[in-house]
Formats: C-alpha cells, sequence, structure tokens
C-alpha cells in the first residue's frame, strides 16, 4: 500500500512507472527506471474521464468499431491475446505481431479504386446489417463488412491539388452563363389541359431541366436529334390564378367524383400501386374514410392522392382523366403554411403526390415535392429507429414503410434524371419493413411477428431498397468526374450487385412463378438491376461503335460492352415475356413497360444505325422490332406512346430491314451495304454527341475525355 506522499509523488511519475508501480526520479528526456529498463517514459497530464452514462456509452461505441476496424484490417491477430499480454506488462515494442505491423511498408495504390489527379477522401458505410431483420441471410462473414463502395470527395473541390486542371468555362461553352435560362420550366397545366402525353417519366417531353449523362432522355435528344425536346410545348401566360373568367368557370364546371366513385378508386389503389409501394396501411386508412377512426389533420388531401393514384393507375384507356380532377382537389386541401408544419400523413402526401405527377409527364414538379417529403421526414426522424417502449409496434413499422418507399422514390427519380441523390446513405438506421401480411401485425399485437417465407407486398419495397442501398455509391460514381474504369465497374459490379442478388429470397429470384398481383412488382425488381447495369457499361458500348475501327479496345471495356447489350436483351426479352403471360393490362403496366424499355432499346437501336450490316445487326433487328410489339400493345392503353415509335422509325430509317452481306464478292447488293453502312457511320450519333442539345449533359461529362 503507498503512503500518502509516495501517492502524492506517484501522481507526476510517467506511464511505465505508474503502470509498474515503482517510485520514479521524474528525469527529463527519460526517467532512471525506463532508461534501465529500456522502456518507453512519457509523461502525461492526467485527465479526468466524465462519470456520466453518455461518457460511458461513446466510450463503448468507439471501443466497438475501433474492434471491428482492426479486425477488418488484420484478420490473423488475435486481439484479445494481445490484450490479455499489455494487461500481463509487456510492452508494446516487445510483442512480434505488432512489431511487424509497425515496419513500414510502401503504399499500394489501388487502380481499381482511383485514376491520375484523383483524391479520394472515405465516408462512413452504412451498415446495412442494422437494417436487416433475423431472418435476412447474410452468408458469410465477408458480407458482413463490403456492403457499398467507398464514397470519395470530388476533385474539383481540391484546390490544392498539384496537377489537377479544372475543364475551362470559356465563353464558347454551351452552359457558360446560360445555365439559369436554359435550365428552366414551367409544368403549370390549367385542369382544362388533359392531354395524355408518353408516360414514360424521364422527361422526355416538355422538360427543359438539367438531364445528367445517366439520363435516358438525354440520350434520346442526342442521338435522336432532339426528337422530343423540340415538340411544340404549350405557353402559359401567367400564373394558373390569372386564367381568364371563361376558363375559371369551366374548371368549376368539372364535376368532382362521387363518393362511390372515389372510394372504387381507392380500391383500385390498393389492388394495383400498393402491391409495389405500400406508403399508407391499408386497414388504417380504410377505417378511417369510414369514420371508423379519426383522420389526423390534412388526411382529405391524402384521401384526394390516394383516389387519383388509383384513378390513373388503373385506367385502361386514354379517356379516363378522373385523377387530373383529383389532384387538383389534393392540391386545393393544402396551403404553403402546411411546410411550416410536419406529420406522416403529410410526408405521404407530398411523396404520393410527387411519385403521381412524375408517372403524369411533369417531372421537375415531382422533383420538388420529394424534396419537400424528404426534408419533412427526416425532420421527423424516420430515417432513425428511435427507441420508445411506449409506441406500438405497428407505428414504428408504418414510419418504416413511409421512409423506404420514400427513398425508393428518391433514389429512382434521381437515377432517371442523372443527378446527384437527394437522400444519403449515411446516418440510416431505419430497420427495413417486415415481409409480414397486414393480418399478423395490428395495433394489438405486442410480440414480432413471424415472417412470411413468400411474397407480400411488402417484399418489394424491400427488395428495391436493398438494391440502392447496395448500387447508389455506384451510380455516385458514374455521375462524377472522372468517369470509372471499366474495370472499376466490372469489380463494383460482382463484388456489390452481385451481393445483392444473393439476398433476393428463392420465392423473388428472376424466372420463378409469384402470384399475378405480384407479377409487375417482381418484374420491376429485375427490370431495374438491369436498367442501372445498362447506364454503367454504355459508355464503353458507344467508345466501340465511335472509336476508329483499327483501334484497341482493352478487354475490361469489350466485356462492358457486351453486358451492357446483354441486360438490353434480357430487358426486352423479359418484357416480352410479361406482356404475354397476362391477359388484362392498366396504365401502371403500361407506365413501368415504356420506363425500362425505353433505355433498353436505346442500344441496339444505335448499334444497329451506326453498324447495320455487322453480324450481329440480325439480332439488333429483332430486339427493335420485339421492342415496336410491345409498344403497340402499351397504344391501347396510352396512344401518346406512338410517339416512341415515331422515334424508332426515324433514328432506324434505312436500317430496319433484313440485309444481305456478303462481303467476299462485289455485288450490287454488297454495294448497297457497303454504301449503307458508310451512310450510317456519316450520320452516326458521334457527330450528334458532339453539337447537338450538349445542355443535356453535365459539363463533367466530357466526350474526348470519356472515348
Amino acid at each position: 500500500m503507498l503512503s500518502d506522499n509516495e501517492s502524492d509523488f506517484n501522481r507526476f511519475a510517467c506511464n511505465e512507472c505508474k503502470r509498474r508501480r515503482i517510485k520514479c526520479a521524474r528525469e527529463l528526456p527519460v526517467c532512471g527506471a525506463c532508461r534501465t529498463a529500456k522502456r518507453h517514459c512519457l509523461y502525461e497530464q492526467q485527465k479526468r474521464s466524465p462519470l456520466t452514462r453518455k461518457h460511458l456509452t461513446e466510450v463503448e461505441e468507439e471501443l466497438s468499431l475501433t474492434r471491428q476496424i482492426l479486425t477488418r484490417q488484420y484478420p490473423d491477430i488475435d486481439l484479445l491475446r494481445l490484450l490479455g499480454k499489455l494487461r500481463n506488462g509487456a510492452s508494446i515494442d516487445e510483442i512480434p505481431e505488432l512489431a511487424e505491423i509497425a515496419r513500414p511498408k510502401r503504399r499500394r495504390v489501388e487502380r481499381l479504386e482511383v485514376r491520375d489527379n484523383m483524391e479520394e477522401a472515405q465516408t462512413p458505410i452504412m451498415n446495412i446489417l442494422l437494417l436487416l431483420g433475423h431472418s435476412d441471410n447474410v452468408e458469410s462473414q465477408e458480407l458482413r463488412f463490403l456492403f457499398q463502395v467507398p464514397q470519395y470527395l470530388p476533385p474539383t473541390i481540391n484546390t490544392n491539388k498539384d496537377g489537377y486542371k479544372p475543364k475551362s468555362s470559356s465563353a464558347s461553352s454551351p452552359l457558360s452563363n446560360t445555365c439559369s435560362s436554359k435550365f428552366s420550366w414551367d409544368e403549370r397545366r390549367s385542369m382544362l389541359d388533359r392531354k395524355l402525353s408518353v408516360t414514360d417519366g424521364m422527361a422526355t417531353t416538355e422538360s427543359n431541366s438539367y438531364l445528367g449523362a445517366t439520363s435516358s432522355a438525354a440520350l434520346i435528344n442526342l442521338v435522336g436529334g432532339g426528337y422530343f425536346l423540340h415538340q411544340s410545348k404549350p405557353k402559359h401566360q401567367g400564373s394558373a390564378s390569372q386564367g381568364s373568367p371563361s376558363s375559371a368557370s369551366s374548371i368549376a364546371s368539372i364535376p368532382i367524383p362521387s363518393r362511390q366513385r372515389i372510394e372504387h378508386y381507392v380500391n383500385m389503389y390498393f389492388e394495383t400501386y400498393h402491391v409495389s409501394y405500400p406508403i399508407v396501411h391499408r386497414p388504417l386508412f380504410i377505417a378511417q374514410m369510414n369514420e371508423v377512426v379519426e383522420a389526423p389533420p390534412g388526411w382529405r388531401s391524402l384521401l384526394y392522392m390516394v383516389a387519383a393514384i388509383g384513378s390513373f393507375m388503373s385506367a385502361t384507356n386514354a379517356e379516363d382523366d378522373d385523377d387530373l380532377t383529383l389532384l387538383d382537389c389534393a392540391k386545393k386541401e393544402l396551403s404553403i403554411e402546411d411546410l411550416e408544419t410536419g406529420s406522416l400523413t403529410l410526408v405521404q402526401t407530398l411523396a404520393l403526390i410527387s411519385n403521381y405527377l412524375q408517372k403524369r409527364d411533369r417531372p421537375n414538379s415531382g422533383y420538388n415535392y420529394l424534396g419537400l417529403a424528404a426534408r419533412m421526414a427526416m425532420g421527423l426522424g424516420l430515417h432513425k429507429d428511435i427507441a420508445d417502449n411506449g409506441d406500438l409496434l405497428l407505428n414504428k413499422e408504418m414510419r418504416r414503410r413511409v421512409w423506404w418507399c420514400l427513398y425508393i422514390f428518391d433514389c429512382g427519380l434521381t437515377i432517371t434524371y442523372g443527378r446527384p441523390l437527394g437522400i444519403p446513405c449515411a446516418g440510416i438506421d431505419a430497420k427495413l419493413p417486415m415481409n409480414v401480411q397486414d393480418s399478423n401485425l395490428t395495433a394489438m399485437t405486442t410480440s414480432t411477428p413471424r415472417e412470411e417465407d413468400g411474397p407480400t407486398i411488402y417484399t418489394s419495397v424491400r427488395l428495391q431498397a436493398l438494391f440502392h442501398i447496395f448500387s447508389n455509391s455506384i451510380y455516385e460514381r458514374i455521375i462524377s468526374d472522372p468517369f470509372p474504369l471499366a474495370e472499376a465497374l466490372l469489380h463494383w459490379d460482382t463484388e456489390y450487385i452481385g451481393r445483392y442478388k444473393l439476398m433476393i429470397p428463392s420465392y423473388f429470384q428472376e424466372g420463378q412463378s409469384v402470384p399475378s398481383k405480384f407479377r409487375l412488382a417482381h418484374a420491376v425488381i429485375h427490370w431495374r438491376c438491369r436498367n442501372l447495369r445498362t447506364i454503367m457499361y454504355r459508355t464503353f458500348m458507344l467508345k466501340r461503335l465511335f472509336s476508329e475501327k483499327h483501334e484497341h479496345v482493352n478487354d475490361y471495356e469489350a466485356r462492358a460492352g457486351d453486358i451492357c447489350l446483354q441486360e438490353c436483351s434480357a430487358t426486352i426479352e423479359s418484357m416480352n415475356v410479361f406482356w404475354n403471360e397476362k391477359k388484362q393490362y392498366n396504365r401502371m403496366d403500361a407506365w413501368y413497360s415504356l420506363y425500362f424499355l425505353i433505355p433498353a432499346l436505346l442500344m441496339p437501336l444505335v448499334c444497329l444505325r451506326n453498324d447495320p450490316v455487322s453480324p450481329e445487326a440480325g439480332r439488333w433487328r429483332n430486339e427493335v422490332f420485339l421492342s415496336q410489339k410491345i409498344i403497340d400493345k402499351i397504344l391501347m392503353i396510352c396512344p401518346p406512346a406512338a410517339r416512341i415509335s415515331e422515334f424508332i422509325s426515324s433514328l432506324g430509317v434505312g436500317c430496319l430491314t433484313q440485309q444481305e452481306h456478303k462481303p467476299t464478292e462485289f455485288s450490287p447488293v454488297n454495294a448497297e451495304n457497303m454504301a449503307l453502312s458508310s451512310i450510317a457511320v456519316d450520320e452516326s450519333p458521334m457527330s450528334q454527341l458532339m453539337q447537338l442539345h450538349t445542355m443535356l449533359w453535365p459539363s463533367s461529362f466530357d466526350i474526348e475525355q470519356q472515348f
């Protein structure tokens, strides 16, 4: 037992003497005891740790994360054994494993992760294990660590990076000094303007907003010479509130659908849209509609939006337009002051308005509403699993469903327009919705129900959310400058998208037979994955088309281009099966089919146009014809889709007829083929990529740099 004097003396001792409980001479720079024992002598000022639960929790979390990092970095080292040695008096310098680690090693630059003049800054990665339930199967220990590509800071913000030269923004650039005027829009429409547009949701028609390099609408307008961009656009004279008296009286004369029709549309909503995006809890909503349960403030706007989407999605012809009236009713129930409040009901309403407007070809309006919904949701803490023992299990689950539906909407809309993600991955710990039947989770449920081993209305939202969690960081790379190498994309594809596919349950795997009500949701899961892979690799396919014939294409880029065409072909074939199997179709089937069909048919069409006498031309031609057959079926529901058929015919003129190819002999037919090939190359999209509509591509997308 140390005396008081010794204790006071020891308070100023070096760390090593304190640990060994011996008297320290307090000599500088090394005390006598440490010099004799050849120990590391270090004097530290004493700090008192706060004895609070908060501080202890922080220390525990930090320790847990540190152990995870060390285990990940040094899997062959037994941390517990090393800690035991240190506690027993061993010095860090005496442990051979740590001495081996401490030896200087030459830093290895990962070619897959970085390119010239780019500095990568690692950011926290979402721990997906926290989002999954106990029933989710995580195959291996390796899968527990790698879920996303690490994010990075773009080089454009690093002004100290030697050798980095930002792109000039000279006056000749089509983007310089004109962004504010070019990227503007007015998507307000009178209720009298009830004309149905091409409902593909990709901003192919009246949009004049920013569309990034991943946007298929941008590619359509580039390779098609601005085919959709130059359509006649409606001219708005002032705001909607400044209409003429005659138009105001005409609007007032449009009757609001009866209660019976609204109830019918609500039922259609739950039969169609709700199966894929269960953002509203059906039993509670029906109880509120029947006044069994008191409805919260702002609920009538939600009612009108549910009915509007039900009307739009279940329509089987172009004449059904009650949804426009119901949208107007929903908007009248809202005011600008509502944005100064926050509630789950308002988040649901704004999210549904956003998704509806995208499907009604008002993309930027929908984009704005979605931003409001996302900010309000995060303000309500929907992205967190907040511990509240007094909250009902059903209420917690409803919050999760709303959040993940909103997350899916944001990711889908962002990828469609090639814009930065609106909802970050970091900081989200709300668990994915449980795969349960509504009857097994009610307001009376007190224990977590067993999840179903089969499809439910929550299967789709779970899998779509997982897909975006795994792939969002890849998307962020392909919209950033510089564009990733083909080798890197192929690696990430296998590492992350491949792992996502392993987590799809067997009953929802591609090719599995599912009940008819889940057929569209099942198809969309796989179309969405193929669509992203098409976007990832089509740059390399275009590069191959536009390169000189003698130019060498490395194996990685060749593989990437092949995958792009394979995914396009698989999407078209899958969609053909989908439209042949179902007997009755509605506008929701048509909308999602067009949404994924257009980017899928673009690549074989561009390939055919650029090289109509290629050995692969027959396959490309068949895929274009198959796409046209699908569009012909969609025309019965959405006649304006004829614009897509016209676009195909316009871009494929002279290339969609079968041509013989006999390169070994000269003949009129062969001469015609050679001439056709020459014409196709002269009119190839490359010249249009360099000249037309460059405002549709982000300034970071430098054609010469990519090719």
